[in-house]
């Protein structure tokens, strides 16, 4: 990347304002984002964004979700008299030519969106306060588009959290023991073999309609809330992963990061426990905004899906160690081994509390 590059890509979406410099921005690992700085105190700064098209196969579907959704809740900010819109939701840019990316010549898509000034984030949650923050501000992402018609969006990523697609690539891995690793990882299959009859559900209410298609987020942590400059809520960002879905994927997901007291890959089960302070103030955050458009099934199952999207992301770990570590990347040989380890100690510890997570959620009901 260079000045020449920023400043063509910048001119595509017929920008009149004046680059004073740019640099690499945040910390993420699938698209390539830059903030660049404009001259002016009132003008405002922007963020230009490489999206991977390696990972998100239909950019221009990804990109009208955004559109669907950030339109949606500023429709509704406007209505409630919002004036500051700018800075309590996204906003992304038309290029010249209309459609709001441009394509490179080496086919890449570029996305341009305005920087919301004065503006922090977070980078991990430290104390209870931040995890009820944290779910306020997904609950009230969730209600803003409560009532947008979850089919207008397309799967960004297909089949990201269906619970019976990714068992059957389990059993696919199990059967195809590609690594030959099966001997040695026996206990822990047979362990989340007989907890996939019931994991399943959620994906079988879906396929039902018991359960209602929502607009998810998916990945819910508390890097992705922009906050000002008193720690007031100001948006949700990052919203590539906004796709169709159900609130359970959301809940749990926070959940399975949130609350766990060691890393991801941590394999010591003595280092492993369950912060319940945390998930009491999550759960009183995200409901005290959710509860009132949530239905009977899903406020009986956000217990629930904590345990399933664990169960889920320890069966994917899994797989790809029995496939011979094909799509996470690993910093040494036995990394999805120990992610799988890590993940499925947390379940049991779950499952352990799961009656104390009872009780927070109905109390917050």
């Amino acid at each position: 990347m260079n000045d020449q590059t920023v400043k063509h890509l910048f001119s595509c979406f017929a920008r009149s304002e004046q680059i004073l410099d740019w640099k690499s921005f945040g910390h993420g690992h699938i698209n390539d984002t830059y903030l660049i700085q404009t001259v002016g105190e009132q003008v405002p700064d922007f963020i230009l964004q490489r999206k991977n098209h390696q990972i998100f196969k239909d950019v221009p579907g990804m990109v009208n979700n955004i559109l669907l959704v950030t339109n949606h809740i500023r429709t509704k900010l406007e209505a409630f008299g919002e004036t500051d819109t700018d800075r309590k939701v996204m906003t992304y840019l038309p290029s010249k030519e209309g459609p709001y990316y441009v394509r490179d010549e080496e086919g890449n898509y570029w996305t341009l969106f305005l920087f919301i000034r004065d503006s922090d984030g977070i980078e991990e949650v430290s104390y209870p306060d931040q995890a009820f923050s944290s779910g306020s501000a997904f609950g009230k992402f969730q209600l803003q588009l409560s009532d947008l018609d979850g089919t207008k969006l397309i799967d960004t990523i297909p089949n990201f959290h269906n619970g019976k697609f990714r068992y059957q690539q389990f059993l696919e891995a199990i059967s195809a023991n590609k690594a030959n690793r099966c001997s040695e990882m026996q206990e822990i299959i047979d362990e989340l073999l007989q907890r996939a009859d019931s994991m399943l559900n959620i994906q079988q209410w879906l396929d039902e309609g018991k359960l209602p298609l929502r607009i998810t987020h998916n990945d819910t942590k508390i890097n992705n809330i922009r906050y000002d400059k008193e720690g007031h809520i100001l948006c949700i960002i990052d919203l590539d992963t906004v796709m169709p879905g159900t609130v359970l994927f959301d809940f749990g997901d926070a959940i399975r990061t949130l609350c766990n007291s060691a890393a991801e890959d941590e394999p010591d089960p003595e280092k492993i426990s369950f912060k319940m302070d945390y998930f009491d103030a999550f759960v009183c955050g995200y409901l005290s905004e959710s509860k009132s458009f949530l239905s009977p099934l899903e406020k009986q199952n956000l217990v629930f899906s904590c345990r399933y999207m664990v169960w889920e992301q320890t069966i994917r770990f899994l797989s790809d160690y029995l496939n011979g570590d094909t799509y996470y990347k690993i910093a040494y040989p036995q990394h999805n081994r120990d992610r799988t380890l890590s993940q499925f100690y947390y379940l049991q510890v779950l499952e352990k509390n799961e009656e104390k997570m009872e009780i927070c959620v109905k109390d917050a009901l």
